[in-house]
């Protein structure tokens, strides 16, 4: 009897010992932090939404375990992208914690202290080059704002399996005196991903909403018009990108919109930037 119950001891601790190599999918971790002081806003409000490839620099493969990226020289590269706009909010897309290829661990924290932001991440899952088990590290969106970040939310929008799952990452920001829900995005071009993402943002449709992100598609007409107005779409001729800007109608006006100087060969995306006004 004594030898049969050691028997289980070991074999519930060897158990133990098995799930901790191996990373719980039911889990996605998300965070936010306010190391800076909310700013006051001014009369325009500037956002950003930008696709980073993983901290790589385009050309690069951050599927390939044998190329680095993350180092701290693209990191200051990003930093410069996005400051030549001196942006209040910033969505990205594609941002790594803790991959083994990338020289930076806590990319999310680095990046916003570059920019003296405050700064929220959710993961979708699990993220590692093609080979590398057990897989530890994650990939997912981010927000970045010089304002206070009140709370977050991150939400599931996609699953196929546990190596293709996506997320959105909701913000509560503070601007001034009033609160943004902020939504950083990266579709999986499935033919449900927008439709699901549009009920889920049309649960708060009575706040002010800024959606921006990585689409994988050039219109998104489940966004219905009466209710999101596409920045993009603003100006003749329209923008053709992916990477595309939403908000709620009658709480915005867009006075600008454009790409971001010499943002792709930093990335294989663009940055694109709008400038809001109050409504």
């Amino acid at each position: 009897m004594y030898l049969i119950r050691l028997t289980l001891v070991l074999a519930a601790v060897a158990l133990g010992g098995c799930k901790k190599l191996f990373p719980d999918y039911r889990t996605r971790t998300s965070y936010f932090r306010n190391p800076v002081s909310g700013s006051l806003p001014d009369s325009l409000l500037t956002c950003v939404t930008y696709n980073i490839q993983l901290g790589f620099r385009d050309g690069q493969d951050p599927w390939d375990a044998t190329q680095k990226g993350g180092s701290a020289a693209q990191l200051d590269s990003i930093a410069r992208v996005l400051s030549r706009v001196k942006p209040d909010i910033i969505c990205l897309q594609e941002v790594p914690r803790n991959r083994s290829n990338s020289a930076t661990q806590d990319f999310t924290e680095q990046l916003a202290a570059r920019l003296h932001m405050n700064y929220a991440f959710g993961a979708h899952a699990h993220n590692e080059p093609r080979g590398v088990q057990p897989p530890k590290g994650e990939w997912g969106n981010a927000i970045l704002t010089r304002f206070t970040i009140n709370s977050i939310e991150n939400h599931e929008n996609e699953y196929v399996s546990k190596w293709r799952r996506r997320s959105i990452l909701a913000a509560e920001i503070l601007v001034g005196s009033r609160p943004v829900r902020v939504y950083s995005l990266h579709f999986d071009p499935l033919p449900t991903a927008a439709a699901t993402a549009a009920t889920y943002f049309q649960e708060r449709q009575d706040e002010a909403q800024l959606i921006l992100g990585d689409f994988n598609m050039f219109e998104v007409h489940e966004l219905p018009s009466t209710k999101y107005a596409d920045v993009l779409n603003t100006f003749s001729p329209p923008f053709i990108s992916v990477d595309r800007i939403y908000f709620s109608v009658g709480r915005f006006k867009t006075r600008s919109v454009d790409f971001i100087p010499h943002s792709v060969g930093v990335s294989d995306h663009p940055a694109v930037y709008c400038r809001l006004a109050w409504q």
